[in-house]
C-alpha cells in the first residue's frame, strides 16, 4: 500500500519567490549602476577628446603659419638674389639652405641677414644657411 501525502509548502514556494525576485534586483541594480558608470566616463572621454581636438587645432594654425612664413622668407631670399641665380631651396634640420651661383651677388642678403648668414662658397656654387630659429623669432606673431 502506498501512501501519498500531499501537503502545500507556502512557505518553500515563497521562499524561492522572493529569491528570484531580489536576484532580479540585484541584477537590475548592477545594471543601472554599471551604465551611469560607463555614461560617466563616454563624458569623461568626449571632454578629452574635445580638449585633444582643440590643442591639436591650435598647434596646426601654429604650423601653417610657420609654414607660410618660412616660405615667405624663401620667397624673399629669391627675389633678393635673382631667381635665375637660385639653383635649390631646402630646409636641412634647422636651417634654410641656399644654393646659388657662384658669380651672384650676395650683398642683398648679407645686408638683411648680416652676420646670421652662414657662407660657404666653392668653385659651383655659393651655399647660404639661414637659421629658421632666428627668422621665426623675428618675424612670428604669437
Amino acid at each position: 500500500m502506498v501512501i501519498i501525502v500531499k501537503n502545500q509548502n507556502n512557505k518553500r514556494n515563497m521562499v524561492k519567490a522572493v529569491a528570484i525576485i531580489s536576484l532580479l534586483s540585484m541584477f537590475w541594480l548592477y545594471y543601472q549602476h554599471m551604465s551611469t558608470k560607463f555614461q560617466e566616463q563616454n563624458i569623461k572621454l568626449s571632454t578629452e577628446l574635445k580638449i585633444k581636438k582643440d590643442i591639436e587645432q591650435k598647434q596646426n594654425s601654429k604650423s601653417a603659419k610657420l609654414e607660410e612664413l618660412i616660405y615667405k622668407e624663401a620667397v624673399l631670399i629669391t627675389k633678393l638674389l635673382n631667381q635665375k641665380n637660385v639653383q635649390s631651396i631646402q630646409i636641412v634640420k634647422d636651417k634654410l639652405l641656399v644654393i646659388c651661383d657662384f658669380r651672384t651677388n650676395l650683398e642683398p642678403v648679407m645686408i638683411r641677414y648680416g652676420a646670421s648668414a652662414m657662407l660657404k662658397s666653392t668653385d659651383v656654387d655659393v651655399k647660404i644657411a639661414l637659421d629658421i630659429k632666428t627668422i621665426v623669432e623675428n618675424k612670428y606673431e604669437s
